[in-house]
């Protein structure tokens, strides 16, 4: 009973409080009620609650209650202490246009000739050049195509000469000349990353007399998205390619293009 009695005493300051929101704020309107009844241990009271009341209208002195949610000085200080409010808004820094993804292109050759190729390249590193790798080469040889293309892109044909052999280049003049317009020519230029494969077709060993020469054909197939006419088109290109060097002793040791040809050149899509 002494328990009862004490929370008695601590419940019983809230409850006219509870009692007088109770009469502005419940939400009804021209409802009957019935008293209300509060229970606090074995401590029992009752508080009869008007009939009717106004929805939303504020009560009256409720200013003498102790106000719940005023801020102590710490904490006014503290807000005050802020920056000005802001906002964070997003740039729109209009559509982004996107790089458009270039197709993987796959080559099945022939297991037999993969296996010959290879025998070649053993064949040419352990008794004619100890220094060749495959890999090295094949990856010169793209370079080599990347400046050929575009130097006929670009119009720059004396930046053929040391890349291609006299008649090599004379050949391939009078094949623009003949087949290629000024346009073709443009969107002849390749990357890189635009050759997608670089295959090694044949290799030849070459003697004659006291002087020894080494011949590979390679053929080189390209995908790229370029714009012709305001449209990005597809293009497909494949290239053949003989790179020749000489192995005679005294020699400049250098591969240097003997031909040259574009053997397909079509938009695929736009």
């Amino acid at each position: 009973m002494a328990v009862s009695t004490k929370l008695f005493k601590g419940f019983r300051p809230i409850a006219p409080l509870f009692a007088t929101l109770a009469n502005h704020y419940l939400p009804l309107s021209k409802a009957y009620l019935t008293s209300q009844s509060f229970s606090c241990g074995t401590c029992y009271f009752k508080h009869e609650l008007p009939k009717y009341f106004r929805h939303l209208e504020p009560p009256r002195g409720l200013n003498n209650y102790p106000n719940l949610f005023l801020s102590s000085n710490n904490a006014l200080s503290f807000f005050k202490g802020l920056a000005k409010p802001f906002t964070f808004k997003r740039k729109d820094k209009g559509p982004k246009k996107q790089k458009k993804r270039v197709p993987k292109l796959i080559l099945l050759q022939n297991p037999l000739t993969w296996l010959m190729i290879k025998i070649d390249f053993g064949v040419l590193k352990n008794i004619w050049d100890s220094t060749f790798e495959e890999k090295e080469f094949k990856y010169g040889t793209k370079q080599a195509i990347s400046r050929v293309t575009h130097a006929i892109s670009e119009g720059q044909y004396t930046e053929l000469n040391g890349l291609l052999t006299k008649a090599a280049r004379l050949s391939l003049m009078r094949e623009l000349d003949r087949n290629w317009s000024d346009k073709q020519r443009s969107l002849l230029a390749l990357n890189l990353e635009d050759i997608q494969i670089s295959s090694p077709r044949k290799v030849y060993f070459i003697r004659i007399a006291d002087k020894k020469f080494c011949d590979v054909d390679m053929a080189f197939l390209a995908l790229k998205w370029a714009p012709i006419n305001n449209i990005e088109a597809l293009i497909f290109t494949e290239i053949f390619a003989r790179f020749h060097r000489e192995y005679t002793p005294h020699c400049i040791p250098e591969w240097t293009i003997a031909y040259f040809k574009v053997t397909r050149f079509e938009v695929l899509r736009r």
